[in-house]
């Protein structure tokens, strides 16, 4: 009897574990989209058209938890606020299969993209001159700035990979299609934020 009583509570526990484990996995997924449901965009920034993205690091220790301050290593630091307060929410929530087979013990980078929807704008004045309107840049020239803004893009250093390839700069091409690779293994989610101005003329 005794017996048959430790057999039902061990496979009672089992059953309990087990059902657990089935109701609490997490991943990758669904960090994007608690951060897409927590991030806002600062109304003054948004009617002010301040725009960007923000790239910051976070540690992870050896067992898997979000650990210490974020390090805000590029982009308009106006929006720290927002991700610091996000951030912190997001160590509250943390899980390590978040990371989805990254390495513990590690240095890793998240990245959020600030974009205004400018589809309920009017259309451009006609009447701009052509001395006012933005000089041609070339396709190098365009993804240099693009990377002065945000530096930790691999998207954006692939692209100067190909460019560069294209016009013969193969050593050059490599160093950037390394340092993407590097990055994208480094990066743990590139979050868009989008924020809608408000339909209309702007009032005088």
């Amino acid at each position: 009897m005794k017996k048959s009583a430790a057999l039902f509570l061990l496979l009672f526990i089992f059953s309990l574990s087990f059902t657990h484990a089935q109701t609490s996995t997490h991943s990758g997924e669904d960090m994007n989209r608690f951060l897409s449901q927590t991030l806002k965009y600062p109304a003054e920034l948004r009617e002010a058209e301040t725009m960007g993205a923000v790239v910051v690091s976070v540690q992870i220790d050896k067992t898997g938890f979000m650990i210490g301050d974020v390090e805000f290593l590029s982009g308009d630091p106006e929006f720290e606020d927002e991700i610091n307060r996000t951030m912190n929410l997001l160590k509250e929530n943390w899980n390590p299969s978040f990371l989805e087979g990254k390495a513990y013990g590690q240095e890793y980078l998240m990245s959020f993209d600030f974009r205004i929807n400018n589809d309920s704008q009017f259309p451009p004045n006609p009447f701009i001159t052509a001395s006012e309107k933005a000089k041609p840049i070339t396709p190098l020239e365009a993804v240099n700035k693009a990377l002065e803004e945000n530096p930790y893009s691999p998207k954006l250093l692939n692209n100067r990979a190909e460019i560069l390839a294209q016009e013969g700069k193969k050593l050059l091409s490599d160093l950037d299609v390394n340092q993407a690779k590097f990055l994208a293994d480094k990066m743990l989610t590139e979050v868009i934020i989008v924020g809608y101005l408000p339909t209309g003329p702007k009032s005088l």
